[in-house]
């Protein structure tokens, strides 16, 4: 769930947030990410997800519920950041 409530745009926060993912998961899958938007939980726009199409994000299709299906691919993405304040992760070992 992604709510915003600072005066950052909407879409930096997404961006840096799939950056901070890669860096901690590493190499996206081959579909990228998905996400979805539920057109009845969100203010009346031109475009549902908006934030997220602005971050690079495209649509992609919608659920049977009726949520909007919005992907970003692997080569839209930007490159992994570590997040700011946090320590590295060790890797895991077995």
């Amino acid at each position: 769930m992604f709510r915003n409530e600072s005066a950052i745009r909407s879409s930096d926060l997404i961006r840096e947030a799939v950056a901070i993912t890669r860096q901690i998961w590493g190499e996206p899958p081959p579909i990228g990410m998905v996400t979805f938007v539920d057109p009845a939980k969100v203010r009346k726009k031109r475009d549902f997800g908006r934030c997220y199409r602005r971050a690079g994000w495209q649509p992609c299709g919608a659920t049977k519920g009726g949520l909007l299906a919005l992907r970003i691919a692997p080569e839209d993405m930007p490159g992994p950041l570590a997040a700011p304040g946090i320590q590295e992760l060790l890797p895991l070992t077995a």
